[in-house]
Parts: C-alpha cells; structure tokens; sequence
C-alpha cells in the first residue's frame, strides 16, 4: 500500500478551513454535488460527485480547526476501493501569515488507485483553497470524469 499525500497553503483561518471540510453547505461549493456530513466521531461522511459517484465512510476523529480524519470509499463497485476501506487524514496548522498549512494523508490505497486519487486530492484541495479564501472555485472540469476501475488504469499505463 502507498501513501498519498498532499500539502497545500491556503490564504484562509484554519477555522474557515475546517468549517470547509465538515459543513455540507460548504464542502458542496469545492468538492461535490451533494454531500452529507455528521462531523461527529462514528458520523458519516457521504458525498457525490456530478457524474454519479459517491465516496463514503465515518468520521473517526475530529479536533476542532486542526484536524479531521475520516474512512473513505466508493460506492460504485468496480472501482474496488469499497466505502470505509481507506483512511484520510487531514492537519490543519496556523501560519504566522494567517494562513493554513494543510496536509493530507490517504492511507490504504494500492500504487495505481494511490496515483489516480492523488491527482483527484490535488485537484479538489485546489478548489478548496479557493473556496476558502472566498473566491468561487468555478465549475469543476472533474465533473465528468469516473473514478477510474484497476481495469481502467491498467490500460492506461499498458497501451
């Protein structure tokens, strides 16, 4: 299994950050279609994108504007990264600036699903720095796109 990790600056509070990580209102502005969240430790985590697929899982630990950790999969099958399966974690620290430093860690991903979904985490963290830093994110141009099976990846790194 590999990591993935992800860090990221972002021109917000940790608080306003947080509050984008485990408020369903918000985390629809950078991340999904819909999402529900009970950001309490066993609550669910439950979000789907515009093309039709959901990830989910439970909150395992949740400190308040430092830190979020929660399972993690997707519903659809095939993908084989079933619902609650992974593990992400989220740190929050404060910036002298008054900026976040976010770090995310994936755990529990095998090397093509790790490659894929570090693309997806760096893509939406993106998004996330805009929202949080009130400047809309835009249409998502990952909208369209399915969470790639191991079929689907193995084809692509074997033409």
């Amino acid at each position: 299994m590999k990591l993935v990790t992800q860090q990221l600056a972002i021109d917000a509070p940790p608080d306003v950050v947080y509050r984008m990580l485990v408020d369903a209102e918000l985390f629809v502005e950078w991340m999904a279609d819909a999402a529900t969240l009970d950001p309490t430790p066993g609550g669910r985590v439950r979000w789907t994108h515009a093309n039709g697929d959901t990830c989910s899982g439970r909150y395992v630990e949740l400190v308040p504007h430092r830190r979020v950790v929660f399972t993690y999969g997707w519903e659809r099958p095939e993908v084989q990264i079933p619902p609650g399966s992974t593990t992400v974690e989220i740190d929050l620290v404060p910036q002298a600036d008054g900026r976040t430093l976010l770090t995310l860690v994936h755990r529990g991903l095998d090397g093509a699903a790790a490659e894929a979904h570090a693309d997806g985490w760096a893509h939406y963290l993106s998004r996330l720095g805009e929202a949080a830093a009130g400047r809309p994110p835009g249409p998502d141009p990952f909208a369209d796109r399915r969470v790639p099976t191991p079929e689907e990846m193995a084809r692509r790194d074997h033409p």
